[in-house]
């Protein structure tokens, strides 16, 4: 499995992405900033950052797209432990379970068609709405800021 893989696991990688469900917990709203990166293997990611470098949220694509996010439920799942958390930004809402290519099958027919890319823009519209995101997950939730980051969603979706 290449790096890139590995680097993306679609929500909930806790240990990967090196912060705790307690600390997510505490902080009502995680104080940081969002950032568009390219890469070594230029692939990009949309990502958000505690002031300590830490990624709280990450969007990209590589070999699958996929998404990260930190747990806020009582306790961090394990690998093989299937997750789902909703991201809200108070007008919509979207559940997403542990899974890439947000829910596509590699090999089902759909996957980067039509009906994928209406999910896609689903997603960007949802991230991209000006408004605070709030991840929530078993009762819990924390709260990143709206983004800010200017044309992330071209640049994506360009390389995507």
């Amino acid at each position: 499995m290449t790096t890139h893989v590995r680097l993306l696991a679609i929500l909930v990688v806790v240990s990967g992405v090196g912060l705790s469900a307690a600390a997510a917990a505490s902080n009502d709203t995680w104080k940081g900033a969002w950032k568009f990166e390219i890469d070594r293997q230029d692939q990009p990611s949309l990502n958000y950052y505690d002031n300590r470098g830490k990624t709280v949220f990450r969007i990209g694509c590589g070999a699958h797209y996929e998404m990260d996010a930190v747990y806020p439920g009582a306790a961090p799942k394990q690998d093989d432990t299937k997750a789902s958390i909703t991201i809200a930004n108070g007008k919509t809402q979207m559940d997403f379970a542990n899974q890439a290519d947000l829910g596509y099958a590699r090999d089902d027919p759909e996957l980067y068609q039509d009906k994928w890319h209406a999910l896609e823009n689903r997603v960007f519209d949802l991230l991209d709405s000006g408004q605070p995101l709030t991840i929530s997950a078993e009762g819990k939730s924390y709260v990143l800021p709206p983004l800010n980051v200017p044309r992330w969603r071209a640049r994506f979706q360009k390389i995507c």
